[in-house]
């Protein structure tokens, strides 16, 4: 047992995660797991970014070869436990059968029960009952205060005053003795409130910006959505809203993967197979220029702005050269550059003369 007091282990693990992990090459995060990295909460964190950050930590240079080995068998089971995950993730019927869902849960079982856990609970939680909706009291005063929150909250959307929606809403989903699924539907509100906010404050530009801190807009609809899937996990919307939120900060492959999962469980909404078929198809036209950088960061670790410094400084060096980034850019679509075949063919030709 460590004679470290927990808080402060704690303290040292969130530092290590903001000033050596957030600027390791070693680990390709995305925007969003960036800041719930930042934030130190790791209820936060996904599997994704859980395996990430502890297959990629530097380990300490004095292990035994006994200790080296059993890291890396237990390596060995956050690769299979990740592999699983993607398996889940991106399965194109978004369905498995009792049989598969009977292997899964045996291969996630053993990868527990490796790291510590107890069977004989994992045993309790596959029980039917568990996943059968909890049995909830209601406090009438509060449930009649979410209803009356509710009704203030959709006409202030229908407003455009998003600000008030999304504090209405908040107020409604702390009410103690209101359902689950009410409060999901709040969270859900609350994140296509903060979108609308969002593009209100874009005044309408079609630019997209990365997330750069933990009071984006975007992000914050994540967490609200995610939190909407976890309170009510076969309703349709929150799914949806998941979906939206992706597709918004334009990671159109995990939009897809949540419209589809909306879709299987809603199959004859209209709203969702617009929405999946127009991530579909930005999905399958060529990628912008972040989009391709940032394909390049998380395959082979290159840091999207050191990559933007030498285009700078080959434009101002070499004419020639500047044309044909330009050419490219606009060809594209950049940050700042909206995409135009037209203005790229005159570049191109301007750098071929």
């Amino acid at each position: 047992m460590s004679i470290i007091p927990k808080d402060v282990r704690m303290l040292y693990f969130v530092n290590y995660l903001k000033n050596v992990i957030l600027y390791s090459t070693a680990f390709n995060l995305t925007k969003v797991q960036t800041i719930s990295i930042a934030n130190g909460d790791s209820n936060q964190w996904d599997i994704t970014t859980l395996t990430s950050l502890l297959l990629n930590g530097d380990r300490p240079k004095t292990l035994s070869q006994a200790q080296i080995q059993e890291l890396d068998h237990e390596d060995l089971l956050l690769k299979q436990l990740r592999d699983i995950r993607n398996k889940l993730a991106h399965h194109a019927s978004k369905a498995i059968d009792d049989t598969e869902f009977s292997q899964l849960w045996t291969d996630i079982t053993n990868i527990l029960v490796a790291f510590g856990e107890s069977d004989c609970e994992l045993d309790k939680l596959k029980d039917d009952s568990v996943f059968e909706a909890p049995i909830q009291s209601i406090n009438k005063e509060n449930a009649k205060e979410a209803t009356r929150l509710n009704t203030l909250g959709t006409q202030a959307h229908k407003d455009g005053k998003f600000s008030d929606v999304i504090a209405l809403f908040t107020k409604a989903t702390v009410l103690l003795g209101v359902l689950d699924r009410d409060r999901a539907v709040f969270y859900s509100n609350i994140s296509s409130s903060r979108l609308a906010l969002y593009e209100k404050q874009q005044n309408g530009t079609s630019s997209i910006f990365e997330i750069d801190d933990q009071r984006d807009q975007r992000y914050l609809a994540l967490q609200d959505a995610k939190l909407a899937c976890n309170l009510w996990p076969t309703w349709w919307k929150g799914h949806f809203r998941v979906g939206k939120v992706y597709a918004t900060l334009n990671e159109h492959d995990k939009a897809v993967n949540s419209f589809e999962r909306a879709l299987a469980l809603e199959p004859t909404k209209e709203e969702i197979r617009k929405a999946l078929d127009e991530s579909r198809h930005i999905l399958s036209r060529p990628r912008t220029v972040p989009e391709q950088l940032n394909a390049l960061q998380e395959t082979i670790g290159i840091n999207p702005e050191n990559l933007r410094m030498l285009h700078s400084l080959a434009e101002a060096t070499d004419s020639a050269v500047a044309d044909i980034l330009k050419g490219y850019k606009y060809e594209h679509g950049d940050v700042d550059v909206k995409q135009d075949y037209e203005q790229a063919a005159k570049y191109y030709a301007k750098a071929a003369g």
